[in-house]
C-alpha cells in the first residue's frame, strides 16, 4: 500500500505543477476609474438675492456613462456623489453625464494604464433661470425670461432623472414668467428633504436649476 501512495503521489506531481503554471499565467491588466459628480446652484433668498455658491457633492443616482471612443461601454449611479467602473482595458476613455437637453459634462482621459481617479463631473445651473428662495421648505420659484411666445415645459426632477411634477406645459408671451413649485409631486404629497432640478424648455433652448428642500 505505501508503494502504492508513493506511486500515485509522483504521478500527481506533474500535474499539481502544471495547474499551477497555467494558473500563473500573465492575464492582461484591467483597471478602475473613479470620480464624483457635483451639481452646483445657488442660495438665494426670498427676496432674489444671490447669498452663495450651492454645492451639493453627495448626490445618489446620477447616471453617469463610459465611453470608448464613440462607443457606449457602460453606464452607472453615484453613491453619495461618487461612481466606479472596474474591468477596463488601457486606452482612451470619456465619463459623461447628461441632465436635459444639452445640458450636462463630459471628462475625458487619453489613456488609461493604471486606476485613476478622474475629473469630477459638473451639472451647473443655468445662469438665465434664477431659483428663489433656495434652500426652500413649503415652496420656491424659478424666474426666467423669453425673447418670444412659445410653448414652454417646466418640471421638477429628482438628480436620478426621476420626474416628480411636471409644473407647467402652456404657451407663453415673451417677457419674464415666475413660476412657482409646491414642493408637491403629482399625486400631491410632499416631496422629501433633498436636492431637485427644475427644468425649463422651449424648443431648443433647455435651462435647469437646482433647488435643495430642507
Amino acid at each position: 500500500m505505501a508503494r502504492t501512495a508513493r506511486l500515485i503521489l509522483l504521478l500527481a506531481t506533474p500535474m499539481l505543477f502544471a495547474a499551477c503554471a497555467k494558473d500563473n499565467i500573465t492575464k492582461p491588466g484591467t483597471y478602475t476609474l473613479t470620480g464624483q459628480v457635483r451639481l452646483v446652484g445657488a442660495v438665494r433668498n426670498a427676496a432674489r438675492d444671490s447669498i452663495d455658491v450651492q454645492l451639493v457633492e453627495n448626490a445618489d443616482s446620477v447616471r453617469v456613462y463610459l465611453y470608448q471612443g464613440s462607443t457606449l461601454k457602460d453606464s452607472t449611479r453615484t453613491t453619495s456623489g461618487g461612481y466606479r467602473f472596474g474591468g477596463l482595458s488601457g486606452g482612451p476613455y470619456s465619463v459623461a453625464t447628461v441632465l436635459w437637453g444639452d445640458i450636462g459634462d463630459t471628462v475625458s482621459i487619453a489613456s488609461v494604464t493604471a486606476d485613476m481617479a478622474v475629473d469630477t463631473l459638473v451639472l451647473q445651473s443655468s445662469p438665465t433661470m434664477i431659483g428663489f428662495p433656495n434652500p426652500f421648505q413649503d415652496a420656491t420659484a424659478v424666474r426666467f425670461w423669453m425673447p418670444s411666445s412659445s410653448a414652454i415645459e417646466v418640471i421638477a426632477r429628482e438628480p436620478s432623472g426621476l420626474t416628480v411634477r411636471s409644473i407647467v406645459q402652456t404657451l407663453a408671451p415673451a417677457g419674464y414668467h415666475e413660476v412657482r413649485w409646491d414642493a408637491r409631486d403629482e399625486s400631491g404629497t410632499l416631496v422629501p428633504v433633498g436636492p431637485y432640478w427644475i427644468l425649463y424648455r422651449t424648443g431648443a433652448d433647455y435651462r435647469c436649476r437646482l433647488l435643495v428642500k430642507m
